[in-house]
């Protein structure tokens, strides 16, 4: 595991201009980021111009390990409907070319910046191809076919660039648990091109996948790694209290602060450690009961504390 300490997903400051989001990680005395370019966002609105963004980090000690976007992109492959107008407004088409063109553009601020990796959510088709319908022989394998074709031309346009396109699996978007995720790899690989896995434990555990029986499954060792806690409801009703979402037709759940959830941190390190992970550790902060400072200051103590070192003891006894 990369021995530098963990980071911060700086869409935890998104409501604040990029100076005031980069003063925040300074002051928390962090200095890796993943840096949103989410145009919905204030931080994004605010960013300087892409060649003056890597000269600004490196005055406040701060270098990118990636470069995302979520917003735009999942535009490329939907959904394309009026709920879908916070973002930009238009047709079908207009909105594919505007996650199409916010995809390029990440790609493009991820080599300016020195990033190895830029992570893009691409959306979904349809998810009504969950369930078999009488007459149709359409499935999800579909939804998959729509990803590959998307994301190879994306995933070529960041190897020229000089970086790794990731996808995350999550439910917004066609690559959400281990069969998903597998066949849209084995796609966009099949097309020659380079596609890595961002893993995030709280995504997978939202849905009542096991993280470490995740990780066992799909046998990838991921590039990068987001470290959020998930509280889940067992209950008919959702609970009582802020930031509780349903994934889908299951009970509700709330994203937390680690280690305030229920995630076995030290059983899940311990297997990323084991698969010969190194890449970035990235705090995303999603926690509506914990102070953003105070939340990310303490997942950054007790991440740091878990680290187990570059060279695994050997039995002595």
């Amino acid at each position: 595991m990369n021995e530098a300490g963990p980071g911060v997903c700086l869409a935890a400051f998104a409501d604040r201009s990029f100076e005031d989001a980069v003063a925040a990680v300074a002051g928390l005395e962090l200095s890796i980021i993943d840096l949103p370019t989410d145009s919905v966002f204030a931080l994004g609105r605010s960013r300087p111009p892409d060649a003056e963004v890597a000269g600004r980090l490196a005055d406040a000690g701060i270098r990118v390990a990636c470069v995302s976007n979520s917003r735009d992109t999942q535009l490329l492959l939907g959904p394309h409907g009026p709920h879908t107008d916070g973002v930009i407004r238009g047709s079908a088409s207009t909105k594919a070319d505007h996650a199409r063109a916010a995809a390029h553009h990440a790609i493009g601020l991820a080599a300016a910046v020195g990033a190895p990796y830029v992570r893009l959510m691409l959306g979904c088709p349809d998810f009504g191809r969950w369930l078999r319908w009488p007459g149709s022989d359409i499935s999800w394998s579909d939804n998959v076919a729509a990803f590959v074709d998307a994301a190879l031309p994306l995933a070529r346009a960041a190897t020229d660039a000089g970086v790794t396109l990731c996808v995350e699996p999550h439910v917004k978007q066609v690559a959400f648990d281990a069969p998903s995720l597998l066949a849209c790899l084995d796609g966009v690989r099949a097309g020659g091109a380079d596609l890595g896995v961002c893993f995030d434990p709280a995504n997978v555990a939202a849905l009542g996948f096991d993280p470490v029986d995740f990780l066992t499954a799909i046998a990838i060792v991921p590039v990068c790694l987001h470290a959020k806690d998930v509280e889940r409801s067992t209950g008919a009703i959702d609970p009582a209290g802020p930031g509780w979402v349903r994934y889908g037709p299951q009970p509700a759940i709330r994203f937390r602060a680690v280690p305030w959830g229920q995630l076995d941190w030290p059983g899940i390190l311990s297997q990323l450690q084991q698969s010969g992970f190194d890449g970035p550790v990235l705090i995303e902060h999603e926690d509506l009961l914990v102070d953003r400072e105070l939340g990310i200051a303490g997942a950054s103590r007790f991440l740091g504390a878990l680290r187990a070192g570059d060279q695994p003891g050997r039995a002595w006894w």
